[in-house]
C-alpha cells in the first residue's frame, strides 16, 4: 500500500487532524459570555468537516445545516429579545453565559483601547466595586492581515465588568457600556473593542474601498509581499537590537560600583532640575542614549520602613527606577505614567536615594512638566521630588534606528480586526481615532466617509449608525501651529458626521491635558456617547 495512504488512514483512526473526528468549531468570539444583538436575525457560523451535520440551539430556538465544501457553515435564528444568560448548543458543544442585548463595535486608536487601570486616580471609587455581570467587553488581540480578511481572531475572551476585570476595560467603553445599561432599561450591553493604538485610518478600510485612493493601494501593492516585508522586519530588528546591545554594554552605569548603587558618590554629578531639558541636550541637539539622575531625599523616622507609592509623571521615552538600589519598575515608552510601589522596608530614616535611567531613543528626552513627582505613603502624605536632580551622561547614541509600523499599512486592519467581526449585527459603531491621521487632515473626511460607506456595506446595513468622537485638547497653549492643525482635524472629524446620515459627532475637544495625550478623563466622552445613543435609536 502507498505510504501516504497508510499515514492518511492512520490520522483517520487516530483523529490526529483537526477537526477529523467530526468536530464542529466555531470562531473565538462566539464563547462564553457572548453577547448578541437583540432584535435582528442571530447568525452562527463556524467551520468542520463537509457534509457534516450540525445543529444549533439557543433559547428554544433551533435551526440546522449541513457544513459546505469550503468547511464553512452558517445557521440564522430568529431575532430575540433581551436576556439571558442562555446556553448556546452547535452539536455537543455548550457555550454558556449568552447574553441578548445591544452589541457595540468600537474602534480607533489608543483612546479607543486606553483601560480603566490607567484612569484609576480619577475613578477608582467607581471601578474598584463596580458589579455588572450583564455588561461585557470582547478586546481583539493586536494582529493584522495582508492577502484578505480573516475569518477568526486568535483566542480571547469575553470579560464581565466586575472587580478583578474592569481594570482591563477600555475606559470609554466601560464608562458608555454603565449609562447605556442604567438609561436604557437594562438591556444588557456588549462590547466588541477592535482597537490599536497608533493606527491609521487607511489601515481600517477594506481593500475595496481602498482602490479608490491610488497612492494608499500603491503602498499596500508593495507592503504585501512577504519577502520584503519579512526581510525588512528582520533587518529593523537587529538593527534595534544592536542599538540597545551597545547602549547597554558602553554605559559606564552599568559598570563597576553601578549608578542604581545608594552608596556611590556622586558629589561631581551635575546639578540640574528635573523639569528642564538641559541635562537631555548638547549644544542645542538633543543626546539620546541613556541618561542617569538621581535624587536624595530625606524621609522622617515616622515614614521610614513604610510602603509608598512613586511617582515619577511620565518620561520621554524609557525607565528603569531603584530606590537605594531597589528596582522598582521599568516603562518601556513613554506615555503610561510612572506610577511604582516601594515596598514596606525599603525606606530608611534620613537619606534616601531615587535613581532613574533614562534611555532615549529620539528627541530630547525630559519628565514631562505639570505631571505629579513624589512619593504617597498609605496615610496620604507625600514628599515632593520636585526641584533640583543630579545628572550624568550614560551612552550618548545616535537615534534609535526606525521600525516599520506595518500595522498602519491600508487595509491590514480591516482584513485582521473587522473581517472576522462581519457575520455580527450592531446597533452601531463608536469610533474615536484620529491623533495620527493629523498630518493628513485635509483628506480626513474623504476618508473617515469612505470608511463609514465600506462598513455600512461589509455588514449589509446600510443605517448603521457610527458615533464619531471628536480628539480631545491636547498640546501646550504656545503650540500655536499645533494647536490649529488638532483643531482642523476636529473640524474634519465634524464634517464626515455632518455629511453623512446616519452619523453623529461627539463633543470632545473641551476635554483634555495639553500634556497627555491620553487625557484621564474617559467618563465625560463616554457619557456624551451614551447619550447620543439614546436619542437615536437605530431605525
Amino acid at each position: 500500500m502507498n505510504l501516504k495512504i497508510i499515514t492518511l488512514s492512520a490520522l483517520l483512526l487516530s483523529g490526529g487532524f483537526m477537526g477529523i473526528r467530526g468536530e464542529v468549531t466555531l470562531p473565538s468570539v462566539i464563547s462564553d459570555g457572548v453577547v448578541f444583538q437583540r432584535g435582528l436575525p442571530l447568525k452562527i457560523w463556524g467551520k468542520g468537516l463537509p457534509g457534516e451535520t450540525v445543529a444549533v440551539s439557543l433559547n428554544k430556538k433551533k435551526a440546522a445545516t449541513t457544513v459546505a465544501a469550503d468547511s464553512t457553515w452558517s445557521v440564522a435564528l430568529p431575532a430575540m429579545k433581551a436576556g439571558g444568560p442562555y446556553v448556546l448548543t452547535v452539536n455537543d458543544k455548550n457555550v454558556n453565559d449568552v447574553l441578548i442585548g445591544d452589541l457595540y463595535l468600537c474602534s480607533g486608536q489608543s483612546n479607543m483601547e486606553l483601560p480603566v487601570s490607567r484612569v484609576r486616580d480619577f475613578f477608582s471609587e467607581e471601578s474598584d466595586t463596580y458589579t455588572n455581570p450583564m455588561i461585557r467587553e470582547f478586546k481583539t488581540p493586536k494582529e493584522y492581515a495582508f492577502h484578505g480578511g480573516r475569518d477568526d481572531v486568535s483566542k480571547a475572551e469575553w470579560k464581565q465588568a466586575v472587580p478583578g476585570t474592569n481594570d482591563r476595560f477600555g475606559a470609554l467603553v466601560w464608562f458608555m457600556a454603565r449609562d447605556l445599561y442604567e438609561k436604557n432599561g437594562h438591556v444588557p450591553v456588549g462590547v466588541i473593542n477592535s482597537s490599536w493604538g497608533g493606527s491609521r485610518i487607511e489601515a481600517w478600510i477594506s481593500e475595496d474601498a481602498v482602490k479608490d485612493y491610488p497612492v494608499r493601494e500603491g503602498r499596500l501593492r508593495i507592503a504585501e509581499d512577504d519577502r520584503y516585508r519579512n526581510g525588512l522586519e528582520a533587518a529593523e530588528r537587529r538593527a534595534q537590537q544592536l542599538w540597545y546591545d551597545v547602549t547597554s554594554k558602553n554605559d559606564p552605569g552599568n559598570k563597576g560600583e553601578k549608578w542604581n548603587s545608594p552608596t556611590l558618590d556622586d558629589s561631581s554629578w551635575t546639578v540640574t532640575p528635573l523639569l528642564g531639558k538641559e541635562w537631555g541636550s548638547s549644544n542645542g541637539k538633543p543626546v539620546n542614549g541613556s541618561h542617569w539622575l538621581r535624587r536624595h531625599v530625606n524621609v522622617g523616622a515616622d515614614k521610614a520602613g513604610q510602603e509608598a507609592e512613586l511617582r515619577l509623571g511620565c518620561i520621554v521615552d524609557a525607565d528603569s527606577v531603584w530606590v537605594n538600589g531597589k528596582f522598582v519598575g521599568f516603562t518601556a515608552y513613554q506615555y503610561p505614567p510612572r506610577i511604582y510601589k516601594v515596598p514596606a522596608g525599603v525606606l530608611r530614616e534620613g537619606d534616601n536615594v531615587v535613581t532613574v535611567r533614562v534611555v532615549s531613543n529620539g528627541g530630547v528626552p525630559h519628565f514631562v512638566e505639570e505631571k505629579p513627582h513624589k512619593f504617597i505613603f498609605t496615610d496620604g502624605e507625600e514628599i515632593s521630588l520636585e526641584g533640583d536632580w543630579l545628572h550624568r551622561t550614560g551612552t550618548p547614541m545616535p537615534p534609535t534606528p526606525g521600525v516599520t509600523d506595518f500595522f498602519q499599512t491600508p487595509t491590514v486592519l480591516y482584513n485582521g480586526l473587522i473581517a472576522p467581526m462581519l457575520n455580527f449585527p450592531f446597533r452601531g459603531v463608536v469610533w474615536y481615532q484620529g491623533e495620527s491621521d493629523v498630518d493628513i487632515r485635509n483628506e480626513y473626511t474623504a476618508l473617515m466617509k469612505s470608511l463609514i460607506n465600506d462598513w455600512r456595506d461589509k455588514f449589509g446595513d446600510e443605517q448603521l449608525p457610527f458615533f464619531i468622537v471628536e480628539l480631545a485638547d491636547f498640546l501646550h497653549p504656545s503650540d500655536t501651529y499645533g494647536r490649529k492643525s488638532w483643531q482642523e482635524m476636529r473640524e474634519a472629524q465634524r464634517k464626515a458626521a455632518d455629511e453623512t446620515t446616519d452619523a453623529w459627532w461627539i463633543l470632545n475637544g473641551d476635554v483634555g491635558e495639553w500634556n497627555d495625550i491620553h487625557p484621564r478623563d474617559k467618563k465625560t466622552p463616554g457619557t456624551r456617547v451614551a447619550a447620543k445613543i439614546l436619542e437615536n435609536p437605530h431605525k
